[in-house]
């Protein structure tokens, strides 16, 4: 599993930077929704509704966030953390903070924690503009985890556009503009598809393998705060409207 070696390769660099004997403590914590989004013009985000939480991880002031819908708390070092078996979303999440706080840290990468207040909003209309700048509006764009404002930015510049989601209080409705459909479609829907752009929770829910296996060949890209550290060590096209995301476009992919 792609989660199992950034375990793998993150510990090496733990080890390789003397951080593993260090006295260091994780503490990991679910944020409250106002701490972790502020106060977005619209309150149909997951997290303001209780169907996810962004869990937070401090290493030396280093700050990594992660979604998920299993949240519990943890403290400990990063050896307690490597020991952890990764075998439920609960576990992945708090790896996977702990490793973008670590990545963080190192000054590998930036952008580990989540906008706040209007930032989600110009986020997607941002990542849109940035889209139909790449791609024909004809295009097959496929979102695999719906995130209101990208959604909704997308649906205004893409003819051929569809949103899969795994919260069944989404699925089979219109949510702004934009039916969305079952998970359960992600296999025939990836299919159809020219371009997949999938929320980064997938590498905590454990879906993430297969998007990449079934988007081989296709222009795939992963948005939000979670994939950080992997989208590093992978060489992922990551969506967080960064100095990183404008580079990337601009070396026009």
């Amino acid at each position: 599993m792609l989660v199992e070696e950034l375990k793998e390769r993150w510990w090496k660099r733990v080890t390789e930077s003397g951080l593993r004997g260090c006295k260091v403590v994780v503490s990991v914590r679910g944020l409250k929704p106002e701490e972790a989004i502020g106060r977005p013009l619209h309150g149909d985000y997951p997290i303001l509704r209780g169907r996810e939480v962004l869990i937070q991880a401090e290493l030396e002031g280093a700050i990594g966030q992660a979604f998920t819908d299993e949240p519990r708390r943890f403290e400990g070092s990063l050896e307690d953390v490597h020991e952890m078996d990764l075998s439920s979303n609960g576990e992945r999440a708090v790896f996977v903070a702990v490793a973008n706080a670590t990545y963080r840290y190192l000054g590998l990468v930036g952008n580990t924690v989540h906008c706040k207040d209007e930032g989600p909003e110009t986020c997607g209309k941002k990542i849109a503009e940035s889209l139909a700048s790449l791609v024909a509006p004809e295009t097959r764009l496929l979102m695999i985890g719906f995130q209101p404002s990208i959604a909704e930015s997308l649906s205004r510049r893409f003819k051929n556009f569809r949103v899969t989601d795994m919260d069944p209080e989404n699925v089979g409705r219109v949510k702004r503009g934009v039916k969305i459909e079952s998970y359960e479609v992600n296999r025939e829907a990836m299919a159809w598809s020219d371009v997949v752009i999938a929320t980064g929770s997938t590498i905590v829910n454990n879906t993430i393998d297969e998007i990449i296996e079934l988007c081989k060949g296709k222009l795939l890209m992963f948005y939000g705060v979670t994939i950080a550290s992997a989208a590093y060590e992978f060489g992922l096209k990551r969506l967080c409207f960064s100095e990183e995301l404008r580079n990337y476009f601009a070396r026009r992919y």
